[in-house]
């Protein structure tokens, strides 16, 4: 018998049976009739009106044809093709299957494909035969062609139908070696138990998760230890926002009224004039230097210039050199250094020298004035701190909350 795939999809007499041609009989000599009698004439009747014809139907749309997918759409090669043994039942032949993808599947036939089949649609079955059990996938395919004599592509007509998943499942299978071919069945060799919970395990844990875990924890902490650090640091100690400038020790000449500098003398020697104040109520108020001694004005003092009250006009300095460090601070720094806070000299060369906070007329002015920043003066806990060397170099301020030493100086004056 042919394979029926080479020859035209209609209905034949099957073969080995023959048609029996019967002959039919002649039609007989027509028999002559009678002349019929005559028919008395009636009288004429007016022909009837003709009926109006009822209005055409109006005509119905056809229905939607059903999309298919172009026979050469997006699958020539998309999807690799696995030699998976399965049988198709494609009507009313059982085929051989010799290769399967996601998007078509690939059969045995007898002879050269009829090109009559090509674009035939009919419903499919998929058997994958294992040692004890079958699994079974129906679809809608196409006959799309054929690789090579003795072959026929079915191409699925909805690729992404029912029956995907467990046919993406198979060849996932096959492919990771879960399921291998034993003549034309399948066999599985993947798990056969769940895998256990992580409560379960039992046995210690690799040595690679092991250091994992203690760099985890070794971050964990050192991020803690930071993040506490800088609470701490923010809890017990401040820095104040004005940097503090060293410079050679000298003294002041201050305005003490508001007004214009009129004068000024740089080259002045003791006793002559040095500098010259118009007030604002119209007195002229003369300075005089009082020693013999070097003048240096201020930066931005200059004949013509507009004062305050204890603005520094000018420094003297005798023969001697000695350190001062001056800085404006804030009220809340000198509040907390007045209620026990320990100051720290930060120079940028990287030394903390321990300081006091010595404070002038000039602070007590600035504060009763509402100011917000008042002058101070900074004394090294240790007189040889400083030296020349370190005249023009720049430093913070910093003040150190001391509880225990307030805890303690409360507690005895609890007791006395």
């Amino acid at each position: 018998m042919s394979d029926p795939f080479s020859s035209p999809p209609q209905n034949s007499a099957p073969a080995g049976v023959q048609t029996v041609h019967v002959p039919q009989p002649a039609p007989a000599a027509p028999i002559p009739q009678p002349a019929p009698a005559p028919v008395p004439q009636q009288p004429v009747q007016p022909a009837p009106q003709p009926t109006p014809a009822p209005p055409p139907a109006r005509p119905e749309p056809p229905p939607a044809a059903e999309p298919e997918v172009p026979a050469d759409f997006a699958y020539e090669g998309e999807h690799p093709v696995l030699t998976v043994p399965f049988t198709a039942l494609f009507g009313d032949s059982r085929l051989e299957g010799i290769g399967l993808s996601v998007a078509a599947a690939y059969v045995q036939i007898g002879g050269p494909l009829d090109p009559r089949w090509l674009n035939h649609r009919a419903p499919v079955r998929l058997q994958f035969d294992f040692e004890n059990f079958s699994v079974q996938l129906d679809a809608d395919v196409v006959v799309a062609g054929s690789r090579g004599p003795g072959e026929m592509t079915l191409q699925f007509v909805d690729p992404l139908g029912p029956h995907l998943p467990q046919l993406r499942h198979i060849l996932n299978s096959y492919i990771s070696g879960d399921l291998v071919t034993l003549g034309s069945f399948l066999s599985y060799t993947g798990p056969t138990k769940p895998k256990a919970a992580k409560g379960e395990e039992t046995g210690k844990p690799p040595l690679g998760r092991r250091l994992r875990s203690f760099a985890v924890a070794l971050v964990s902490l050192a991020a803690i230890g930071i993040a506490a650090t800088l609470m701490i640091g923010r809890a017990t100690q401040v820095t104040e926002l004005r940097p503090i400038f060293i410079s050679r020790e000298g003294r002041e000449m201050r305005a003490t009224t508001a007004g214009q500098v009129s004068y000024l003398n740089p080259q002045a020697q003791k006793g002559e004039v040095v500098f010259s104040i118009n007030s604002n109520s119209g007195d002229v108020l003369n300075f005089q230097l009082p020693c013999d001694c070097t003048v240096e004005v201020t930066d931005g003092i200059y004949e013509g210039a507009t004062v305050l009250p204890i603005d520094v006009i000018l420094s003297t300095f005798d023969s001697n050199v000695g350190i001062r460090v001056q800085t404006q601070i804030s009220i809340e720094g000198l509040s907390k250094y007045m209620d026990g806070a320990a100051a720290y000299l930060d120079l940028d060369d990287g030394r903390n020298l321990p300081a006091t906070i010595e404070t002038s007329s000039a602070t007590n002015i600035a504060a009763e004035r509402g100011d917000l920043f008042v002058p101070v003066y900074i004394v090294p806990t240790d007189p040889a701190a400083l030296t020349t060397a370190d005249i023009g170099k720049t430093a913070h301020l910093r003040l150190v909350n001391s509880w225990l030493n307030q805890l303690i100086t409360r507690t005895n004056g609890d007791a006395t």
